[in-house]
């Protein structure tokens, strides 16, 4: 596993605090488990003192009385997991509204979205800038423009988890995984939730990485879960809580409607989903009959990181008309919307008439991100731009 530092896209931003950090002495790094925030808060915070309430006496004495734990504090200090001790959130806020903070004197992770906000909302509101840190980028990893579909299917599987980086032993990473899976529904998901189905809720899981860029169907996913359709769409949410999903809505102009249709469900991590799924070498997975899901998942993620680690907000959703037209992704950032589509092969002259349609919208030109960006077809649409999966433009420069 590597010991040296992979540069975090977000870190120039924290470093030299960006102007929509500026304003905030309180900063919350969001993210998964593993995704490297505590490390990059470390590197990034010097001078910092360091609270890690995963330490069960740190947290009981959290707990037990906030008040006088925080008196143990003297600015500036980062506090590590806080979802585990969230009435430390009243004696914080008396610290910033005292004044005379700088930016980011206050640095605290969470990973897990629902406890986390939930707290923010009901103390820190206005007080605190949300950032967001996933696992490793394709660009962070150094791997944007990789030369062969196998070579991205292999850095796809190492998945997004630091540790990883740069780990093709199958069995370390079998490990590794198994290890993260345990921990995540054995702590993160029934000691917060409350979940006591634990076998269920792992198969649940599973369930779904075989589902990542599907629609959803509650009743066919409770059925085969063996839970209610109600329950499906409960522990639906608490994965997304909990940063292993994304659900996708579909586009609408009313933006009530987009939330009343069925999502698609997309695993953050592909590599994630791959394993989960069964998939353990790059032929397997790229082959088998998720391939093209699990390069769609990626694709998915890969553009929700390009925006989040530069604290850029975004809003992703799929189109779906009544007579069969489709677009996998439509970005929406700063007022523009960018059309994307994911073929994993070479795009085929159906399609092609398919994505022509969109001509008159206003939007962006679309582009269709492929593995076989190179073999463009003969009859290729002007209204379309063919592009490798690192040659994504998304208007971040």
């Amino acid at each position: 596993m590597p010991n040296f530092w992979i540069s975090r896209t977000v870190e120039p931003i924290i470093n030299t605090p960006a102007p929509q950090l500026q304003l905030f002495s309180v900063w919350l790094l969001l993210g998964p488990r593993q995704a490297g925030k505590s490390s990059l808060l470390n590197r990034c915070s010097s001078g910092h003192s360091y609270v890690n309430l995963d330490d069960l006496a740190v947290r009981e004495r959290a707990n037990r009385d906030p008040v006088l734990f925080m008196k143990d504090l003297e600015p500036p200090f980062t506090i590590d997991e806080i979802q585990y001790a969230p009435q430390l959130m009243s004696p914080i806020k008396k610290l910033v509204d005292a004044g005379g903070l700088p930016p980011g004197a206050i640095r605290l992770t969470g990973s897990q979205n629902f406890q986390v906000m939930a707290g923010v909302s009901e103390t820190l509101a206005g007080r605190v800038a949300i950032l967001n840190l996933h696992g490793l980028s394709m660009e962070e990893k150094g791997a944007v423009r990789t030369e062969t579909p196998q070579a991205y299917f292999e850095h796809l599987l190492e998945t997004g988890f630091p540790k990883l980086h740069g780990v093709r032993d199958r069995s370390v990473r079998d490990l590794y995984l198994s290890s993260y899976l345990q921990t995540y529904v054995e702590r993160d998901i029934r000691e917060l939730s409350r979940i006591e189905k634990r076998r269920e809720f792992e198969t649940f899981v599973r369930l779904c990485a075989l589902r990542t860029g599907q629609v959803i169907n509650y009743q066919d996913l409770g059925r085969d879960a063996m839970v209610s359709p109600a329950t499906a769409k409960e522990w639906l949410s608490l994965l997304e809580d909990g940063y292993l999903i994304k659900l996708v809505y579909p586009y609408h102009t009313n933006r009530t409607k987009r939330m009343t249709k069925s999502p698609k469900l997309y695993f953050l991590d592909a590599g994630f989903a791959a394993w989960l799924g069964g998939w353990r070498s790059a032929d397997e997975a790229r082959l088998g009959p998720m391939g093209g899901a699990l390069f769609e998942t990626q694709i998915f993620s890969e553009i929700l990181k390009a925006f989040r680690h530069r604290v850029r907000e975004v809003e992703v959703h799929f189109w779906r008309t009544r007579d069969g037209q489709e677009i996998d992704f439509l970005v929406e950032s700063d007022g523009q919307v960018f059309p994307i589509e994911v073929k994993m092969g070479s795009p085929r002259p159906s399609s092609l008439r398919q994505l022509g349609r969109i001509a008159s919208f206003n939007w962006q030109h679309g582009q269709l991100v492929s593995l076989a960006a190179e073999e463009k077809p003969v009859n290729w649409t002007s209204e379309w731009r063919l592009c490798a999966p690192g040659g994504l433009d998304l208007g971040l420069m």
